[in-house]
């Protein structure tokens, strides 16, 4: 795990952001010292022209705010000023009371015709010490930053649709029926008649004698 002082020499030395942002401060506080006979700040002579810039019809708060990097929250800050120097006006939309539009007056205007000599002797001022082509080079390369910073993310590919759930396994088949049982044999034939045995001849009687009395 990287320290905090090499982690903060790297950022310092390395990071595309802190380079940027310490060149807008110096940008921004030479042309605000420029500027200063005009009463404008260097961001406020920015949306004046972002917004002269969409034509007479105004433009949505939305798509100023898309198109100078900001935050509606902010720039609806820092819009209230010029609003209530009479620079800007803030209307309704009216196919939609929810949309408010942001149009340049005629006072605006004049503000921004008030700015341009002093804007103009600071740009070539940077320009001599940067040099034409440096300086050319910086506003396209700064030009394109911006464009991939803000480009949007591509969306994600569709996941693909989960499979459809498996069918139920079919019920086992009922098993066979056992085989049929075997048919009875068949009744074994009826015994054959006894034969029959001639009757014996009776025996003829034995007569028993008769006793003879005994004479008297």
């Amino acid at each position: 795990m990287v320290d905090f002082a090499r982690a903060s020499e790297i950022i310092a030395s390395q990071c595309a952001l802190v380079r940027v942002r310490r060149a807008s401060r110096a940008l921004t506080r030479l042309y605000d010292e420029a500027l200063r006979p005009s009463g404008l700040q260097a961001t406020q002579l920015t949306m004046l022209v972002a917004v002269a810039t969409c034509g007479d019809g105004g433009v949505k708060l939305g798509a100023l705010a898309d198109g100078l990097v900001m935050d509606r929250t902010t720039l609806t800050r820092n819009l209230a000023p010029l609003e209530r120097a009479g620079l800007l006006r803030v209307a309704r939309a009216p196919d939609d009371a929810r949309v408010r539009l942001i149009f340049l007056t005629r006072q605006g205007e004049r503000a921004i015709e008030a700015a341009f000599p002093l804007w103009e002797r600071t740009q070539k001022h940077v320009r001599e010490r940067l040099g034409p082509s440096e300086a050319d080079a910086l506003r396209e390369e700064l030009g394109r930053v911006v464009a991939l910073a803000t480009r949007p993310e591509p969306a994600p590919a569709p996941a693909r649709p989960a499979k459809a759930p498996a069918r139920p396994a079919k019920a086992p088949a009922r098993p066979a029926k056992a085989p049929a049982r075997p048919a009875k044999a068949p009744a074994r034939p009826a015994k054959a008649p006894a034969r029959e045995r001639p009757a014996k001849p009776a025996k003829p009687a034995k007569r028993k004698a008769k006793r003879r009395s005994p004479e008297a």
